[in-house]
Order: C-alpha cells, then sequence, then structure tokens
C-alpha cells in the first residue's frame, strides 16, 4: 500500500472507529460507503489483522484494532501539530482555515469579513460552515466557532468579539389596532409569534412570560417577515430588526423589561490560538465589529 493511500486509510479506519458506521465516516470524509469498505479492507489485509468485528447491525473494533486506534490517533495528532507549527511559524496567512457559525449575523458581519481575507491572502483556503448545532471543533477539525452568551467550562479558548441584544418588536398597524403594552405579562393578550417562553428582566428579577400566537417557527427570517406584515410581535436579535427599527417598520417595545446585553465569542481549540490564520481572523472580526459597528448591539 502506498504511503498516501496508507495514511489515507489510517485516517478513513479512524473515521469509522469514531462513529462506528462506515456511512457515517464516508459522510464526514465526502467519499463513498463503497469506497471506505475498500480502503478498510486494503488496511487490514496490509496490517494482516482484522480491525473490526461486523454484524448486519453494528461493527465494533477487534482488540487488536482497538491498539491500533489508540497508535493510529496518536500519530494522526502528531501529524496536525507538525502542520500547526509550520503554520504558526508563517508571518501570512496559508493553508486552511474552517470556520463553524449561524444565522444572520454570520452572513451580514463575519462574512465580509472572510471575503475581504480571502481577496488579501490568496493562499489562504476558507470554509464557512453555517450550521445552528454546536459542532465539536476538536473531533469536527474546526479552527473557530462563532458562539453566542454562556459558555460552559471547558479546554477551549474563547475570545468576546462583540454583544447583542433581543428585541421584542411589531409594527406600527399591529399596535395601533391591539391593546396596550405596558409590561410582559400583557403579552399573553397579544399573538405573539415564534414558540416557547420569552425571558424579561426587572429590577434584577428574572419574568417569564409563555407566549401564544398563530405562528410557531424557530426561523427568524419568517418571524421578522410576519411582523413586518402587521401579523403579531416578536422576539428577535438586533441583527435583524436594526433596520426595521430605524425605518419605522418596526417598533421595538417594553424597553425597561430588557435582559441586557449577551456576548458574542470567537472560540478556538486551545493549540490553535497562536495559528496565523486563527489570529488574522479574529484581529480583522474585532476590528470590522468595532469600527463599522461600535455602538451596535447585534
Amino acid at each position: 500500500m502506498e504511503t498516501i493511500k496508507w495514511v489515507q486509510g489510517v485516517i478513513a479506519f479512524v473515521k469509522v472507529a469514531e462513529t462506528g458506521s462506515f456511512s457515517r465516516a464516508a459522510k464526514s470524509l465526502g467519499v463513498s460507503k463503497s469506497h471506505i469498505s475498500k480502503t478498510i479492507r486494503q488496511l487490514e489485509e496490509d496490517l494482516g489483522i482484522a480491525l473490526f468485528l461486523r454484524s448486519t447491525r453494528k461493527i465494533q473494533l477487534t482488540s487488536r484494532g482497538e491498539k491500533f486506534l489508540m497508535d493510529s490517533k496518536a500519530s494522526l495528532e502528531k501529524l496536525e501539530g507538525a502542520k500547526q507549527d509550520i503554520i504558526h511559524s508563517s508571518e501570512t496567512p496559508r493553508g486552511t482555515l474552517r470556520v463553524t457559525l449561524a444565522g444572520i449575523f454570520g452572513e451580514n458581519y463575519i462574512a465580509p469579513v472572510v471575503i475581504k481575507m480571502a481577496k488579501d491572502y490568496p493562499e489562504l483556503q476558507i470554509e464557512l460552515n453555517f450550521d445552528a448545532r454546536i459542532v465539536d471543533l476538536i473531533a469536527e477539525k474546526y479552527d473557530v466557532a462563532i458562539r453566542f452568551g454562556h459558555l460552559p467550562d471547558s479546554s477551549l479558548k474563547a475570545q468576546k468579539i462583540a454583544s447583542r441584544r433581543e428585541f421584542i418588536c411589531a409594527s406600527k398597524t399591529y399596535l395601533q389596532a391591539n391593546s396596550v403594552i405596558k409590561e410582559p405579562r400583557d403579552l399573553t393578550a397579544h399573538n405573539c409569534l415564534g414558540q416557547g417562553q420569552w425571558t424579561f428582566k426587572k429590577n434584577g428579577k428574572k419574568l417569564q412570560v409563555q407566549i401564544n400566537g398563530n405562528l410557531k417557527t424557530n426561523n427568524p427570517r419568517v418571524l421578522l417577515r410576519a411582523a413586518k406584515n402587521g401579523l403579531g410581535i416578536v422576539r428577535l436579535p438586533g441583527s435583524y430588526v436594526f433596520d426595521e427599527i430605524q425605518k419605522g417598520k418596526l417598533v421595538s417595545i417594553l424597553e425597561d423589561f430588557s435582559e441586557g446585553k449577551m456576548d458574542i465569542w470567537a472560540v478556538t481549540p486551545t493549540r490553535h490560538e497562536q495559528n496565523i490564520n486563527v489570529k488574522t481572523f479574529i484581529t480583522e472580526v474585532k476590528k470590522a465589529l468595532s469600527e463599522g459597528y461600535p455602538d451596535v448591539l447585534f
């Protein structure tokens, strides 16, 4: 087995072992299931051992496969470390930068920075993955994640890049046609769009209101459109409603009961924090947000 194919075989083996599935491993690596099966079969032939016990319902590692998995992961980590050391020593971004983020904040405020970086550093290959789920940066090999709010304790490093705030708002036509809203509990008599509970704060105490309305969705763009059309009241981050409030198409209400600011973070695996690609990305994002939108709560 050629060296390159051998390394590819080891990577495929580790991915199958981690996911517990040939299909999931194939999807993760962007190849076919048959390719993964052939690669593992060739690797087993070269080693002269069975790495997996296969059945119609599941696969599991053999005892020798478990030992090979430990050795393989250690070797791949060394290769990744060597790669990062080279990137760290470079003064100009090059190679790959993988970023995971979500929503209109990513589209409107992070994507322009990335596009500029791609133009400024043609040797840099950037991958933006828009995904609402919280991905495992280390397992899925991401360099940076953009995350909101409280972060759980972990081995990851976080840098604050901005703050956000959610607004309760509705169109003028809706507010004029319905009863006055002076405090959160008044919302129970209104068509509140979305789902779940809305949280407020007054004198340091949290207040929760169970909302009810005739449109339930977790898609903020749909909620924004519905509110602009006078259907009801919405709760959305500033990224979605700033322009509409400034243009007078929406009116912000219950300002005195706002939960306040929520921080926005750039999160990286510890090893990557000195990576020139990551450092440049975070520096450029901070600069763009602070200079372009210094007083904005996204």
